[in-house]
């Protein structure tokens, strides 16, 4: 006699396990994706970005801020972002744009595959004028120039490869300065680089006729590549280094009113601290630090010379957002714009940022504050900001 497998109590039981299996393991879907956090999404655009203009501190910067996303150049104005100039695609991409001394335009690069140019640009994104001329049919003779900044005399300096003749691939960016109505016949080295380095950049023109910059050279007691703040007070005069190699400082600021000076110092760690100093045009006072223990990039003075601006990564998604740092002024913190339970990262210890603390002086300033939060700006591009 056979035996009948598939009974219908059988049948009502696996139905059931089933339905079991289902509403658990849907229910369990549900329940994590409700609880996904969307630090992993792709960025949005700028443009895209929704601004409750009663509540939000982007909303409230001043004047306009000119920033990247993906090699797109961006204007923010009254919270709101407008694309200026699209990225070309492909290689080619907009990047650190600087201000004309009168704010009625930019200089910008556009960088390409195997090669970077300077182009003039008004205060709409209409292109005015190309610079420079860099790219060449051979590779090897291709040229970059990178960070312009205008000065006050009508010249614009920028970071530019003088070729290596022994050795085409030893490229080496050097302090140059060049009118900005001439051609790049005119232009002029101001500084002579450390080889196999990386070099001079990050050019900073000062009213009385010096450069600031950056000046990288490999550091024996490292081992490593360190970036020290230089000043050279004119064409061809040897530079003065005003800080030591060991604290790794780069991307000097001067303040709108030239008495102060910020930078990003790493003491040759991974992470580190936006810092500022008095400057007199010749010397750094002590060193106060505004925010520790980030990968930080960029510090840009607003108009008014009390807070900065800078970018750094959102926790751990590792997409850089716009933050904004209370300067202290006369030892005293600058009043902080009101913000709804702002984001703020944590001050680690020294062993935690693998660097000395700086020297710091007057009143802990206030932490810095979060602006933006789902956007991904060039953390490799500056950031102009006019009034």
């Amino acid at each position: 006699m056979s035996r009948q497998y598939w009974s219908l109590k059988r049948v009502v039981v696996m139905s059931l396990t089933v339905a079991v299996w289902l509403a658990g393991g849907l229910g369990a879907y549900l329940y994590l994706g409700n609880h996904r956090t969307n630090l992993g999404l792709t960025p949005r655009r700028p443009s895209e970005a929704a601004v409750n203009a009663k509540i939000s501190p982007l909303s409230r910067l001043p004047g306009t801020l000119y920033l990247v996303q993906q090699g797109t150049l961006y204007r923010l104005r009254r919270g709101a972002f407008t694309a200026l100039l699209s990225s070309p695609g492909g290689a080619a991409g907009w990047t650190q744009p600087a201000l004309m001394p009168n704010g009625m335009g930019l200089v910008l690069v556009r960088r390409d595959y195997a090669y970077s140019d300077l182009y003039l640009i008004d205060s709409a994104g209409r292109i005015q004028r190309q610079l420079t001329h860099n790219a060449n049919a051979t590779v090897e003779l291709n040229h970059w120039a990178f960070y312009p900044r205008p000065s006050t005399d009508g010249a614009v300096f920028f970071s530019y490869d003088p070729k290596d003749i022994y050795n085409d691939y030893n490229v080496v960016l050097a302090v140059w300065s060049m009118p900005v109505a001439a051609e790049f016949g005119q232009a002029k080295q101001w500084t002579l680089p450390e080889r196999y380095s990386g070099g001079d950049v990050q050019p900073v023109p000062l009213q009385s006729g010096a450069v600031l910059y950056t000046k990288y050279a490999f550091n024996q007691q490292q081992g490593k590549i360190l970036g020290q703040i230089y000043l050279t007070a004119g064409l061809g005069a040897v530079g003065e280094a005003l800080t030591p190699p060991e604290d790794d400082c780069s991307q000097p600021a001067v303040s709108p009113d030239g008495q102060r000076l910020a930078m990003i110092c790493t003491g040759a760690g991974q992470v580190g601290n936006i810092e500022v100093a008095p400057f007199d045009g010749t010397k750094l006072g002590p060193r106060q630090a505004l925010v520790s223990g980030l990968l930080a990039a960029q510090p840009t003075w607003a108009p008014d010379g009390r807070s900065l601006v800078f970018l750094a990564p959102q926790a751990i998604s590792g997409h850089f957002q716009l933050w904004q740092q209370q300067v202290p002024v006369e030892g005293r913190s600058a009043t902080a714009t009101p913000t709804p339970a702002p984001r703020s990262p944590a001050a680690p210890s020294p062993s935690e940022t693998g660097g000395k603390p700086s020297p710091t002086a007057g009143a802990a300033p206030p932490k810095p504050v979060q602006l933006t939060f789902d956007l991904d700006f060039d953390a490799t591009s500056t950031i102009a900001w006019h009034a």
